[in-house]
């Protein structure tokens, strides 16, 4: 008998829309539009004749058939990853599935995978950029890049990057608009500053016992890694920190006009799921980024 099965890639986009309760979320997970999540899960909804969500100006309400139906597809789900997972480790294909921050997985992992790759050919990376915590990161993940207070990392997690900040531009925009010798002059320029760490600037101000930073000119952007596309650009000056402005320090498209770095307290953590523990192969991978993130760090220590 045939079975009436709905488009998988509808399912997928449901599954992440449900989770996330937002489609441009889900879009930048499963790596297409935020149109096409919302008209994949228009065809599901199509296709069962019923509605799944309220959509209410920029807000996305699952309905209560809604939230039965994802719950008993995330089991679904579940048991195929699960099956499928056990399946290619049968067969001697080894794969690990690292949560990250999409910037993080952009700006620092992605340009270095193609050396994990080279030295490790047996086993596949699966980068996963959603949000993920407690149960959902236990079962979707086996490690996982945390930004945690340094004091409450978990024993034997590693400690890749410490949250270290400095401020930095680039080199024509310091030829263009003066030497920058005291943290003073920084309020004279336009500070970009990042919507995600929106108290970084007022922390490194407070840190060289100075106030009212505020009165400065600011930019502000959505994440460190588009600050830091802006500070490249001639936009201003912007806060720099490990690991996003490993590659740029070192290539000399930013600098730091004043000497020593901040500490914040943080840091981002190497965390090993109880699903990555059970892996023969996860030392490898977890060796592996130690030593990449202290090759990165060269460029950087000569600031502290």
């Amino acid at each position: 008998m045939k079975r009436r099965l709905p488009p998988f890639a509808a399912v997928k986009a449901f599954e992440a829309a449900a989770r996330h309760c937002n489609f441009q979320l889900a879009a930048e997970e499963l790596g297409i539009s935020a149109s096409a999540v919302s008209h994949q899960v228009k065809a599901l909804e199509d296709f069962i004749a019923l509605p799944l969500f309220i959509r209410r100006n920029n807000r996305l309400i699952l309905r209560e058939e809604g939230k039965a139906y994802y719950q008993r597809l995330s089991v679904a789900l579940d048991e195929i990853e699960t099956a499928t997972d056990a399946l290619a480790r049968a067969t001697g294909r080894s794969q690990l599935t690292l949560n990250l921050f999409p910037s993080l997985a952009d700006v620092w992992l992605i340009p270095r995978l193609g050396d994990f790759h080279q030295k490790h050919s047996d086993i596949a990376v699966r980068l996963s950029t959603s949000e993920l915590a407690g149960d959902s990161l236990n079962r979707e993940a086996d490690f996982a890049l945390v930004y945690m207070p340094r004091d409450e990392v978990p024993e034997g997690a590693p400690v890749l990057f410490s949250d270290d900040i400095v401020p930095v531009a680039a080199p024509e925009y310091l030829a263009a608009h003066g030497p920058v010798n005291s943290p003073e002059d920084l309020l004279e320029h336009t500070l970009i500053a990042s919507l995600s760490e929106d108290e970084e600037w007022k922390f490194w101000f407070e840190a060289q016992g100075l106030s009212g930073h505020r009165q400065a000119r600011c930019l502000e952007l959505d994440m460190c890694s588009t600050c830091l596309k802006a500070a490249k650009e001639g936009l201003g000056i912007a806060m720099g920190r490990r690991p996003y402005l490993d590659q740029d320090l070192a290539a000399g498209h930013l600098v730091a006009p004043l000497p020593g770095v901040i500490s914040t307290g943080y840091c981002l953590a190497l965390v090993t799921t109880p699903r990555g523990g059970g892996l023969p192969y996860a030392p490898r991978f977890r060796n592996w980024m130690i030593a990449a993130s202290r090759e990165s760090e060269q460029a950087w220590a000569k600031l502290c």
